[in-house]
């Protein structure tokens, strides 16, 4: 058995081991458990991520978190899951060296236009994962606006719920925010949901988007100018994109 630690930044966000590597099934929408010639993604805890290393990727659906994927052996990855598990901190001898992503502070340092490249594709999926976590506003059967944030931990809760609600089950409780958990009908519950994928799917086809247009830019000047919602030229918008901007455009 081969074990991995997911690294973000200074940060190990997960342990794996080839039990969690997943693939994406375009036929029938799903992913899969994979093996790791194959894999696309692994997942953790309900998240899933990515590293260069691992085939591209051939969906704008799953939302991901790029990390470094490091191999690690037996010890190391039953110390980091009693971690994660109890929550406790517990000190590992590093295996590399400290990743440096601070902006060179020495004017005589070059700033490359990759290292500005990679920097501000990294700051614009952030802003991606903070506007799906920030949440939705849903109109429900009680005529009135409510607001659900939407941490993985509410996103994952929902599609369970939602999936109960298409099962026939009636007892359906959830809260919104600063609010008690109360019960909701199906037919909420589902509005919910339906109101997660769309900001999901928006969110996440837009920023793969950009991130293309990023990386055909070839000066730092321009990639400095980007911004979140900086407008898209069409040769770099994905086809789903496209459909989803004709269908705003069409409210």
């Amino acid at each position: 058995m081969s074990y991995y630690k997911l690294i973000s930044g200074q940060n190990i966000v997960g342990v794996v081991s080839l039990d969690n590597f997943r693939r994406y099934q375009a036929k029938h929408g799903i992913v899969l458990f994979s093996d790791i010639d194959t894999a696309q993604y692994v997942e953790f805890r309900g998240v899933y991520y990515r590293d260069d290393w691992l085939k591209a990727t051939t969906t704008d659906r799953i939302q991901y978190e790029d990390v470094s994927i490091i191999s690690i052996d037996e010890t190391e990855y039953n110390a980091l899951i009693e971690a994660f598990e109890t929550n406790d901190e517990i000190e590992i001898e590093p295996t590399e060296e400290p990743i440096d992503n601070t902006i060179p502070q020495d004017e005589n340092e070059q700033v490359t236009l990759e290292f500005v490249r990679d920097a501000k594709i990294a700051q614009m999926s952030k802003i991606c994962h903070d506007t799906i976590v920030n949440g939705i506003d849903v109109v429900l059967s009680d005529g009135e606006s409510h607001h659900f944030s939407l941490e993985i931990e509410d996103q994952i809760k929902i599609q369970a719920l939602a999936l109960k609600a298409q099962n026939g089950e009636s007892t359906l409780f959830w809260h919104e925010d600063d609010m008690p958990c109360k019960f909701y009908s199906a037919n909420d519950i589902l509005a919910i949901y339906t109101a997660l994928e769309k900001i999901q799917t928006i969110e996440t086809t837009w920023f793969n988007s950009l991130k293309m247009y990023i990386m055909s830019m070839e000066t730092i000047e321009q990639i400095s100018a980007v911004t979140y919602r900086t407008e898209i030229p069409e040769e770099y918008q994905s086809e789903v994109l496209k459909y989803l901007l004709s269908q705003q455009d069409g409210e």
